[in-house]
């Protein structure tokens, strides 16, 4: 299946849209987890990675939450420490707040950083368990092994990731910011930055297939654009999957498996087998 030329010019616009797009998510939590329990040999090692990572960033969260919020604080007149009463009480329940907010942007941050980072670590096996699905919804026979194929097959995709999350990193990171300093828009970068996250983790999940295919960088354009309702709509359900506990540990196997059962139901024509 490696190398197989087929360009974005061969997939119209599918009748898939944004809510479709979002239940594909659950389709590939119950392929890898309930249908097709043997592909655990290429999710367990991506799932420990994510445990630790976002273990990482809850205690990061819980430990420097109350140190960023003393930084904003400070920024604020010395002279409201001083101040008792009731206007004492209002300027400490505006620390609090400051404090909530700092371990809330800490938690999106950190929770961001695991999506980019833990995705560029666990790639291979992402790209393994990607290719497995495929095979079992096409009935295509796996390509001999080969150790050359293997190696530039990892080279390959962590090059891919690590591009994309430079890309990413470089319009969201500014935005994240920018929420900082620039008064009044915070909720507005807020919202733009949740529908590029979104898009951006649709692409990434639906792009292994894509990769494999040796499709170009126009090509994804291409694709990303013509699919954006369906991309879009199961990139935001990728990202809500983050905020459930328990079911976070286990979104990106089913993640990669959803994207890769998304991007064979928007070919054409579409795939005969499909679970």
């Amino acid at each position: 299946m490696r190398g197989v030329a087929r360009g974005a010019g061969a997939v119209v616009k599918s009748p898939i849209g944004f809510a479709r797009g979002l239940s594909y998510v659950l389709r590939g939590m119950r392929f890898v987890y309930l249908q097709h329990p043997k592909l655990a040999r290429y999710w367990v090692f991506p799932i420990l990675i994510t445990v630790l990572a976002l273990g990482a960033v809850f205690y990061g969260a819980g430990s420097y939450y109350d140190d960023l919020g003393g930084a904003v604080w400070s920024l604020f007149p010395e002279s409201w420490n001083d101040v008792t009463g009731w206007v004492g009480g209002l300027l400490s329940a505006l620390r609090w707040l400051i404090e909530l907010i700092a371990g809330v942007l800490i938690t999106l941050l950190g929770l961001v950083l695991v999506l980019v980072l833990s995705s560029v670590v666990a790639a291979p096996f992402n790209d393994a368990l990607s290719e497995a699905v495929e095979r079992i919804l096409t009935g295509e026979s796996a390509p001999p092994f080969s150790l050359r194929r293997m190696v530039a097959d990892i080279a390959r995709t962590i090059r891919l990731e690590l591009l994309k999350v430079l890309v990413y990193l470089a319009v969201v990171g500014p935005m994240f910011l920018a929420s900082f300093i620039i008064p009044g828009v915070g909720q507005v970068i807020s919202l733009v930055g949740f529908a590029l996250t979104a898009v951006y983790l649709g692409i990434d999940y639906v792009d292994w297939p894509a990769a494999r295919r040796n499709w170009s960088v126009s090509d994804r354009v291409a694709f990303t654009r013509r699919q954006l309702p369906a991309v879009a709509g199961f990139g935001t359900g990728v990202w809500l999957l983050l905020f459930i506990p328990l079911v976070n540990l286990l979104f990106m196997p089913a993640a990669v498996a959803g994207g890769t059962i998304l991007f064979l139901a928007l070919q054409t024509p579409p795939p005969t087998r499909e679970s």
